[in-house]
């Protein structure tokens, strides 16, 4: 049976000077000192984590952990080897993820992994989570309803994300207008589920129209960081715009038009001018 990973609630059966001794079935674990409250009483209850130290002994402790056994989570990099990296789990013992190509994994960066166990029953993070995330037919949610997600790889259509933990959804990447979108958290919406249990997501609410007052505000202030003049007009490349002004050209024309039409810039010889 799989101890580490999870948090119970044992009884103290012992106080020596290096901690306490915790009553699982037949084994006594270590519970360090440091994580001992001060007014702990032998027959008093506890409830603390279970994982290994660096010898592969089964240790407790009162920090909780950021995810536990079986669950996914955005996890920090906070070192690395050859043979892959380091994450913190928000207790002594940071989590270790193989991975063939630690290069790819800054230090600081967020990754999405599965806390999982390996052959000797050691806590590990696994990257590759995507087998392990359900789909909508296994879930209450439905269309229009508001979700967590995070989003852990991109595709050809737009970005994977895992959503509320545990199931599997997609946002196209033309509702994404952040160059670090990867590995963050946000809250988003169910747009459309398929009758396989596949998902669409909106980061804004399915219902919600455009609002060009905010897309022209943004224009506008982008436009005053760059000294009120700026190489763009209609006709300016979608991959540009994305770049400059984190929208859609759909919506930088919206904003563009707002702009002329309150008499708060020109268009003219391919430039954008702010009216003084």
């Amino acid at each position: 049976m799989i101890d580490v990973g999870r948090i119970y609630t044992l009884e103290i059966v012992k106080i020596v000077k290096i901690g306490a001794f915790l009553q699982k079935g037949d084994k006594e674990i270590l519970l360090p000192l440091k994580y001992l409250p001060k007014d702990a009483k032998e027959g008093q209850s506890i409830e603390v984590f279970l994982y290994t130290d660096s010898e592969d002994r089964l240790i407790a402790t009162t920090l909780k952990p950021y995810a536990m056994l079986g669950e996914i989570a955005l996890l920090k990099v906070v070192d690395k080897n050859n043979f892959g990296c380091f994450l913190d789990l928000g207790i002594a013992k940071d989590l270790f993820m193989p991975t063939l190509k630690p290069q790819n994994y800054p230090l600081k960066s967020n990754v999405a992994v599965l806390v999982s166990v390996d052959r000797e029953g050691r806590l590990i993070a696994k990257n590759d989570i995507k087998p392990y995330l359900k789909d909508l037919k296994k879930s209450n949610l439905k269309t229009f309803s508001e979700v967590e997600i995070i989003p852990f790889r991109a595709t050809e259509l737009g970005y994977e994300c895992v959503i509320n933990g545990e199931f599997l959804g997609l946002v196209y990447k033309n509702e994404v207008f952040n160059k670090n979108f990867l590995n963050q958290k946000y809250k988003a919406y169910i747009k459309k589920i398929y009758p396989n249990g596949k998902c669409d997501l909106s980061l804004k609410p399915p219902m919600q129209k455009s609002n060009e007052k905010e897309e022209a505000k943004r224009v506008l202030e982008i436009l005053e960081q760059k000294g009120g003049k700026m190489e763009f007009n209609y006709d300016s490349t979608p991959q540009s715009i994305l770049e400059n002004f984190s929208m859609s050209k759909k919506a930088f024309k919206r904003a563009l038009s707002e702009l002329v039409k309150n008499k708060q810039i020109i268009l003219e010889n391919g430039n954008i001018t702010k009216k003084i």
